[in-house]
């Protein structure tokens, strides 16, 4: 004789997704967005530092700097843009090298934070072995609270530090290229709009100088292949010099209407010139000049004597 119970009950509930499988949905969807959102940070991140390096690229050409390609190197290229900026009035004193602070801030401000954060993972697990061994971890939690508070004000001062220097910079920058008060927007907008600023540079940098504020670029010399000079082209001797029969004669004489009369000149009287022994003697002398002299010298003589005896005729 066997003895059982075969019991089949039937609630009427349907069958629905069970609490352990709604909390799994929830959490491929929360990190769904958060790799969205971590994908457009990176996108928007590599598209600024493109046009930013770009548009530093060209103002750095353009004001005759040395090292256009620190445009392109992290840090590097924040000393750029305030050397760009030049120095910059701070009250009754001058900011002469604004790219070195722009370098050295953020520098001392990530390595007092730094400092503030080891000092916080210290204390807290001072304090955690504390609380466990002897029970006397209320000190501890005070000076934990006390280290995070510091964390807050030297974030917040860095950023604002940044903030100031930025817009500084910037301003020195556009309003060279800009009027006093889009220069002063455009600076202030840089801050607080994703960027604004890479977008404005790059616009900028292909604008030209207010009058008068154009950079002082040195002269440049022009550069033949190396050679301060200008290359010629050989020329042979026998091109240099032009054949007599190339010449025509009509080109080479003048027509005597093209030449004027020239107004009469009183006659000159010449000194007859006689040679001398020293000139006989002398071998520099030319003989066919003094034989040139001699006969100027006899047709003045005759000349003169013309009209004497045609006045004694008379």
């Amino acid at each position: 004789m066997e003895y059982g119970n075969d019991f089949d009950f039937s609630y009427g509930v349907p069958d629905g997704p069970t609490m352990s499988s709604s909390g799994s949905d929830i959490f491929s969807v929360i990190m769904t967005v958060y790799l969205l959102v971590i994908v457009a940070a990176v996108m928007i991140g590599i598209v600024k530092y493109v046009f930013k390096s770009i548009a530093l690229y060209r103002l750095a050409q353009r004001t005759g700097n040395a090292n256009p390609w620190m445009a392109w190197v992290p840090f590097a290229r924040s000393y750029l843009q305030g050397d760009l900026a030049g120095s910059m009035p701070l009250k009754k004193r001058r900011l002469q090298s604004p790219g070195l602070w722009k370098v050295l801030i953020p520098l001392i401000g990530t390595a007092v934070i730094a400092g503030l954060y080891f000092l916080f993972i210290v204390v807290a697990g001072v304090g955690t072995a504390l609380s466990y061994s002897t029970g006397m971890g209320a000190g501890s939690l005070t000076l934990i609270w006390v280290i995070v508070f510091l964390l807050i004000i030297a974030a917040v001062a860095l950023q604002a530090i940044e903030a100031v220097l930025d817009v500084l910079v910037n301003f020195h920058i556009y309003h060279r290229l800009t009027s006093h008060n889009m220069a002063i927007i455009h600076s202030v907008l840089g801050i607080f709009i994703p960027m604004y600023e890479a977008i404005c540079l790059f616009i900028m940098s292909k604008k030209p100088y207010n009058p008068g504020m154009e950079p002082n670029l040195p002269p440049q010399t022009p550069n033949f292949g190396g050679n301060p000079i200008p290359p010629t082209m050989p020329v042979s001797p026998a091109a240099s010099e032009t054949p007599a029969a190339s010449v025509s004669p009509a080109a080479s004489e003048t027509p005597a209407e093209s030449v004027s009369p020239m107004p009469a000149e009183a006659p000159v009287q010449q000194v007859p010139v006689t040679p001398t022994e020293s000139s006989a003697q002398n071998p520099y002398v030319n003989p066919m000049q003094v034989q040139g002299t001699e006969s100027l010298a006899k047709d003045a003589q005759s000349t003169e004597a013309e009209p004497t005896e045609n006045s004694a005729e008379k």
